[in-house]
């Protein structure tokens, strides 16, 4: 299992739809207003992390953190950035 696949379940426990692309995930919750967000493999300070961006509003989250990066996204695609 890739990371990406480990952040598409940890998406879904929370009810998100997500599905992973080679090292990148989509992500969108229905009825939020909002179009797919596309969370892509980055890194930050030399280190890994999950980044998002959608109408000029950015987030991220160290990658090794699957549940962590996907309460992250969750806030974030429904509308409540952290």
């Amino acid at each position: 299992m890739t990371g990406a696949d480990e952040l598409a379940d940890a998406l879904a426990g929370f009810g998100v739809t997500a599905v992973a692309e080679g090292d990148a995930v989509r992500a969108w919750i229905a009825g939020t207003g909002r179009a797919w967000v596309l969370i892509s493999a980055a890194t930050s300070g030399g280190r890994p992390v999950w980044s998002w961006r959608h109408a000029g509003e950015t987030g991220w989250h160290p990658r090794g953190d699957s549940p962590g990066a996907a309460a992250a996204v969750t806030r974030f695609v429904s509308g409540n950035p952290p």
